[in-house]
């Protein structure tokens, strides 16, 4: 191919074009010389200046490029009236303007830059305007092409290599083929651009590259490039005619029972529920589904992702990049600061010549203006698919009522979609989104191997006296605030206040911090270990000050246990994030603490041995901590789960007349240890604990139907 076989306008606009997937890519795919006056030198600059680059390295091409450091007026008086050396203050600003990368996409753009630099294909200048009043700033922008048929290409116009130029910024180039009856053109504009490269233009100064700098940028460099970077950030490369956006990778295999729940999602007009256990694959079923949906519709397809957490976007960008094209990320701590804007040309682009798009944002993200007027606004015709994500959520009364009714396909995925005494929320689901098309269990998962075997430990751990007093408190409170409604008994606004202290205190009971230190001793010397710490507060043992529980065990197991610990937290951004999780798989840490970050979505198969300080009743939490905790690895062959089991007193110190007062508590730990028990190697530990607190309460019954009976009493 050469430019002539590329469908090259004469004007890109940004709210008619996409430039970097339009324009650079093709033309550079092509290219064997690129030669590039631009404005400032930054980071952002090298990253967009990549894009298509990984071609013309293949090829031996050659890169010229032209650049200024961005001055402030300080600067340039400092260098005007002799204060600080040019190349000092130059050098300065270069390096400044360098930030790390946020990514893998920006990691292997700038090895691919630093590559070039050093294979001698790629070269870097700087350019300022120099007279008799000293040093001015250079802002010129243009841009010359060449294939291997020495057919030339150049443009000009507003398009600046920064992040704002070709992600945020109305911008518009013009562009001039030699032809195209624009061989003059072509022909000037190279001519000026050699002459400033060889230092030979009236009032400017070209000089080289700092070496500073240059050493800085090589170490970004690798051993090899990732020739797919174009295809997987952007979607599409130099075969983008013919090249399918939607795939399924290459190293994935899908099991029976996910093709068995996309054909039922098929049948039901590509509307339902996938109740699958955590680490069965629900995501990569539900991407699947994407993938056979817009191969129908010949790749014209809208997909917005919906997840609860911003971590769980993290992890589903990770994967959609791989399924199709390079998605936006919408949410108030995008990287993107502009993906409003992004969103609304893509909903442009689409509605005009159907071209894809993928949409990742959050619960309350998709609540919010900027979501609903894109989403409704579509019509019942056009090939929009929903994936919602934990939609057990969607279930609430404010998120159920913002289900678009005029998107027409629809994929609900989670471990758990019956709402935790919320039958009216379970229906709305199904209402919205249709039949279970597959119902895939942890007992199923296990036994055919998809998730690995565990052993359970329920542990014992009482409150202490003034705990005690203080939980008989509440709870003597918590009996005022009983109320009837529409014939069910309900707990008010203030009692539920008084159940979340409660939760608390149970939650942090005292005796748990030294109870973690005895079991967790005998694993000293081991790693791949999970603690789950409750959403309360501990003392100081040393100040007796009042901390995080997380904190406090993290600083335990650190200095106390000289083991090495670090926290999992929604307060780590995403790299901090993947850098805590490659640590852990490699040993660096032997601990990871969590609250409840780790809960829903992420992913870290290597945990071998959990102890988990803290449960609600709620049994979502506990089955999709289980379910995290089963994933397989090929560092473990079983997992080993320590389940702390919260009661208000010893059980030698139990009076008959307390099993009311401690009812919902015991029940809804009896339901944990059942529910965990049930499937674990050693289950008969389990089934001898629960006999024991039944005896010690002098009660009997069928767990599963006190829960359900206690369920239907307080609706």
């Amino acid at each position: 191919m050469s430019f002539k076989d590329i469908n090259i306008n004469f004007n890109y606009r940004s709210d008619e074009n996409d430039i970097t997937r339009d324009f650079y890519i093709p033309v550079l795919y092509e290219s064997r010389k690129y030669k590039r006056a631009v404005g400032y030198f930054s980071t952002s600059a090298l990253l967009k200046m990549s894009v298509g680059l990984v071609e013309m390295e293949r090829n031996n091409g050659k890169v010229q490029i032209i650049c200024s450091p961005k001055l402030s007026r300080e600067d340039i008086e400092a260098i005007n009236k002799g204060y600080e050396s040019r190349e000092k203050i130059f050098s300065h600003c270069l390096e400044c303007s360098l930030r790390e990368p946020l990514n893998y996409f920006e990691e292997e753009r700038l090895n691919i830059v630093a590559t070039m630099i050093a294979e001698g294909m790629l070269e870097l200048k700087i350019a300022f305007m120099e007279d008799e009043n000293g040093i001015n700033l250079y802002h010129e922008k243009i841009g010359v092409f060449e294939d291997e048929l020495g057919n030339k290409i150049a443009f000009t116009g507003s398009s600046n290599e920064t992040e704002n130029a070709l992600e945020s910024n109305f911008e518009s180039i013009y562009v001039f083929c030699d032809w195209k009856e624009s061989e003059n053109f072509v022909e000037t504009t190279e001519d000026n651009f050699d002459r400033m490269w060889m230092d030979s233009t009236n009032k400017l100064k070209i000089i080289p590259f700092p070496d500073v700098v240059i050493d800085k940028l090589m170490q970004y460099k690798k051993e090899t490039i990732d020739r797919q970077i174009d295809e997987k950030e952007f979607g599409l490369n130099k075969e983008e005619s013919t090249k399918k956006i939607f795939k399924i990778p290459d190293n994935v295999s899908l099991r029976n029972y996910q093709e068995e729940a996309i054909g039922n999602w098929k049948k039901q007009n590509c509307r339902g529920i996938f109740s699958m256990c955590t680490g069965s694959g629900k995501s990569f079923t539900a991407l699947a589904c994407m993938v056979e949906l817009a191969q129908e519709k010949k790749e014209k397809l809208a997909t917005f992702i919906v997840c609860p957490y911003i971590h769980l976007v993290g992890q589903w960008e990770e994967d959609v990049v791989e399924w199709g094209c390079i998605p936006i990320i919408a949410h108030s701590k995008s990287l993107d600061k502009n993906w409003k804007e992004d969103l609304t040309k893509a909903y442009k682009r689409f509605k005009r010549d159907g071209r894809p798009f993928i949409c990742i944002t959050t619960n309350d993200t998709f609540a919010g203006d900027e979501i609903q007027n894109i989403i409704t606004r579509f019509n019942e015709e056009e090939n929009v698919l929903l994936i919602v994500d934990e939609a057990h959520n969607f279930g609430a009364k404010r998120l159920s009522r913002l289900l678009p009714e005029n998107v027409n396909y629809r994929i609900a995925l989670s471990a758990t979609i019956e709402r935790h005494m919320d039958k009216k929320g379970t229906g709305k689901i199904f209402d919205y989104f249709g039949d279970e098309c597959v119902v895939y269990g942890l007992e199923q998962a296990i036994k055919e191997g998809t998730l690995c075997p565990y052993n359970y430990y329920p542990i014992l751990v009482y409150l202490e006296e003034d705990e005690l007093n203080q939980y008989m408190e509440l709870t003597k409170k918590l009996s005022r605030f009983i109320v009837e409604e529409n014939g069910k008994t309900k707990i008010s606004e203030e009692g539920q206040l008084l159940l979340f202290k409660r939760a608390r205190l149970l939650a942090g009971a005292r005796n748990k911090r030294s109870t973690l230190k005895k079991y967790l001793e005998k694993y000293q010397r081991d790693d791949s270990i999970l603690v789950y710490c409750g959403a309360t507060s501990m003392e100081d043992e040393e100040t007796g000050e009042l901390v995080r529980q997380i904190d406090g065990i993290t600083d335990m197991i650190n200095q106390k246990m000289d083991m090495r610990a670090h926290k999992f937290t929604s307060e780590e951004n995403l790299k901090e994030r993947q850098q805590i999780k490659e640590y852990f798989q490699s040993g660096i840490y032997q601990v990871i603490t969590a609250i409840k970050c780790l809960d829903e979505g992420v992913n870290i198969p290597g945990i071998k041995t959990a102890f988990i300080m803290s449960s609600s009743r709620n049994p979502k939490e506990f089955i999709q901590r289980r379910g995290r905790l089963l994933r397989k690895s090929s560092n473990k062959e079983i997992a080993e789960i320590y389940d702390f089991i919260t009661l208000p007193r010893d059980l030698k110190m139990v009076d008959y007349e307390d099993f009311e007062k401690d009812k919902s508590i015991v029940v809804g730990e009896l339901f944990r240890i059942n529910e965990f028990g049930t499937l674990a190697n050693n289950n008969i530990i389990a089934k001898s604990q629960m006999t024991d607190i039944m005896n010690a309460y002098n009660v009997y019954f069928d767990i599963e139907n006190e829960m359900k009976k206690m369920e239907d009493y307080y609706d």
